[in-house]
């Protein structure tokens, strides 16, 4: 179940006893929730299938949220949307107690934040922008080239052929 103050962190104790093939689904709508210490994100919502395994339990998921984030241009602030799926067994009894993040542990709950978090993360793009015409800053005297034309654009040379990364790979010879 849910909890209120937690709600990633999830009591499936009552499945432990059900027999292979029980299934639960359990829907998230949050406003605004912190996952893991650093990440904020609002507009939370998702599902997830519980399913009882002979190994434990298998969840299934899709997530939705957005994150607070810089443009890689302008550096500005703005909200990226990012969606992700999760799909991972957690094994019971732990084979392992010293490894409770894909393990469900004898108080019989499994904190979904730490892999909720790095699924975000890898789901977040590595180039975040703005907007897709996103111009940045001028590279002479920082203007947000969004907002004005700061007129150094003739001034900025094109890239060095030295420092251009192409693929000269050529077939082997023979």
């Amino acid at each position: 179940m849910p909890n209120l103050h937690r709600p990633l962190r999830l009591n499936v104790g009552f499945m432990l006893n059900q027999t292979a093939g029980y299934v639960r689904v359990m829907d998230f709508a949050e406003d605004k929730l912190n996952i893991g210490p650093d990440m904020r994100v609002t507009d939370f919502t998702g599902q997830i299938q519980l399913g009882r395994t002979p190994q434990g339990v298998i969840l299934q998921g899709q997530f939705a949220a957005t994150l607070p984030t810089e443009c890689v241009r302008c550096l500005k602030p703005f909200a990226q949307s990012v969606r992700t799926h999760l799909q991972d067994l957690f094994v019971y009894p732990p084979p392992n107690p010293n490894d409770p993040l894909l393990a469900i542990g004898e108080d019989a709950n499994l904190d979904l934040e730490p892999l909720l978090r790095e699924y975000m993360l890898l789901d977040l793009p590595t180039r975040t922008l703005c907007t897709p015409a996103c111009r940045g800053l001028c590279p002479i005297c920082g203007t947000d080239l969004n907002l004005s034309d700061c007129g150094h654009h003739s001034q900025v040379a094109p890239p060095s052929p030295s420092i251009r990364i192409t693929s000269s790979a050529q077939p082997p010879e023979g």
